[in-house]
């Protein structure tokens, strides 16, 4: 695994430069990801371009062994271009702009954001694309970090326009969103709101099925401007990869990551736990995107537990470690001390700086990780499932902490190898499969998974299995997956006929596999005791 760092040589003096990167050099560190704050920088005015500071600090690091992963500045829209379009901000739930002064105050839905952006990743590309000290590129920062739902007009109005992409009309849009409920019923695509909270006195929410259509959107839309950006960037970049970083999903997982990476050529992500079984998930969840190696873009160098946390990311798939940061900021919202970072703010080395030298002296010879093996287990994650019950009022669940600590934990902790899978497509190779709270009904997995415990796989599943459709809409015929795999006769789901307190609420063999089916609520505890069953068979 190589290790970088992330590096902002905008913040410092010219004459600073080779000091840090000396610095960066004795430790080991061979790469930095610069610039994706720099927009203000880069054109302090509009239209007017500065590069010397950018090829300087690139040619700098040249001089020192030290290649660049080169990112796009789109994440802070400079004060100008806020002044001179306004539309470019978006609106939060409550209907209040959200202004400048912070970050990602941008909306993915506005024309003029877009056009301003491309024009200055183009012209990025342009300068940089062939430079040879330039060897990757990094889009944005953490999409949907800070401002995860837009309801700016922008985003009112392409949000009609995936409305009529995805029904075709507004009949079926009503039929079925089952619109007859509360006399909801439109007659055109422009009559439906936002979810925004509605605001009554007794607590009222928007319909479930335009709350999952309005997530998914906002997914779409970051995800298609994502897809702009590479495209801007391909015809000028050659072979070199680009990736972005994706966050954790603790903070939201609004994001859709296998439509993010699609278009990508790997997947990167940032993390800060302190949990070993957190990190070594996320890890798992990385490579299970593309199924193959993938870069973590940002790790806290404050940790105590360094060492441990590279090897444990280092054993999942890592190819490159970034680390967050080389020094403090002595300003700005993120200005402090208090975690040392690679250096000090006197720049002086900080203790993990000799962790990080050890490692990379250790490491040194080794070739970058280009392949992976696969593991037997797998858990899936499922994020239209994950936003319905995150959305749901009556009935919320916070799905990513399930996932992580209810589930993921115990593999984790008895020393099991995992794959974390998004679509029916990534099961070959896989002896047991997990799948936690998967409500949404998929019709093509559901084939999947009956021949997948057919051919001899271990199937469990929790007692909500497909239990709505696409539309979010609870599902009024059971479907024909539970009388395949579980000889389940009832006329009823398992979720309506169960007691609480039920655990383990049926194990059935079916073809050369077995399927159990485990109640929804069981906690990390009772969770533990389930998956001690299949450490023998995995």
């Amino acid at each position: 695994m190589k290790l970088g760092i992330a590096y902002y040589p905008e913040h410092e003096q010219s004459e600073q430069w080779d000091i840090d990167y000396s610095k960066l050099a004795a430790a080991g560190i061979r790469s930095v990801r610069i610039a994706e704050f720099a927009w203000a920088v880069l054109e302090p005015r509009d239209g007017q371009f500065e590069w010397e500071w950018l090829d300087a600090s690139i040619e700098r690091a040249a001089s020192h062994g030290i290649n660049v992963v080169l990112c796009t500045p789109t994440a802070c829209p400079p004060v100008w271009l806020v002044e001179k379009h306004p539309d470019v901000l978006p609106v939060n739930k409550q209907g209040r702009v959200i202004g400048f002064g912070a970050r990602q105050h941008r909306s993915y839905s506005s024309d003029n954001y877009v056009k301003y952006s491309l024009r200055i990743v183009e012209a990025m590309a342009e300068r940089y694309g062939n430079h040879p000290n330039v060897v990757a590129w990094q889009l944005d920062n953490e999409f949907g970090g800070e401002t995860k739902y837009d309801f700016s007009d922008p985003a009112r109005i392409a949000f009609h326009r995936w409305l009529e992409e995805r029904y075709g009309s507004i009949e079926k849009l009503n039929e079925r969103w089952g619109t007859t409920f509360w006399s909801q019923r439109y007659e055109r695509f422009d009559q439906v709101p936002l979810p925004a909270p509605i605001g009554a006195d007794v607590n009222m929410w928007q319909h479930p099925s335009l709350e999952l259509d309005f997530a998914r959107f906002s997914s779409d839309s970051m995800v298609r401007f994502a897809s702009l950006q590479a495209a801007a960037l391909r015809p000028f970049i050659g072979s070199r990869p680009i990736t972005t970083n994706a966050f954790m999903f603790c903070w939201g997982d609004n994001l859709n990551w296998p439509d993010l990476f699609a278009d990508l050529d790997v997947v990167g992500m940032d993390i800060y736990s302190n949990k070993p079984h957190e990190i070594a998930f996320y890890a798992d969840a990385c490579r299970g995107v593309l199924g193959k190696p993938f870069w973590m873009m940002e790790y806290g160098t404050g940790t105590t537990e360094l060492e441990r946390d590279m090897n444990v990311v280092s054993e999942r798939g890592c190819s490159r470690f970034y680390l967050f940061k080389m020094k403090p900021f002595p300003w700005g919202q993120e200005q402090g001390g208090g975690q040392p970072e690679l250096v000090t703010l006197t720049g002086e080395p900080s203790r993990n700086y000799h962790v990080v030298q050890s490692y990379t002296a250790k490491h040194a010879h080794e070739p970058e990780l280009t392949e992976t093996r696969r593991a037997a287990v797998g858990v899936y994650y499922h994020f239209d499932s994950s936003w319905s019950y995150q959305l749901s009022v009556a009935d919320r669940i916070a799905y990513p902490d399930y996932i992580v600590h209810n589930v993921y934990r115990h593999l984790f902790e008895a020393g099991l190898r995992t794959e974390v899978v998004y679509s029916g497509e990534q099961l070959d190779g896989l002896e047991t499969l997990i799948i936690p709270l998967h409500q949404i009904y998929d019709a093509t997995l559901e084939e999947r998974l009956i021949a997948f415990v057919q051919a001899g796989g271990r199937l469990i599943v929790t007692s909500d299995l497909f239990r709505k459709n696409a539309d979010n809409v609870y599902l009024r015929e059971v479907p024909r997956l539970f009388a395949e795999l579980l000889d389940w006769q009832e006329n009823n789901f398992a979720g309506d006929v169960i007691t609480e307190g039920t655990v383990m609420i049926r194990k059935h063999k079916s073809g050369k596999g077995e399927t159990w089916l485990v109640h929804r609520n069981s906690t990390a505890e009772q969770w533990k005791d389930v998956l001690a069953g299949i450490m023998e068979y995995a």
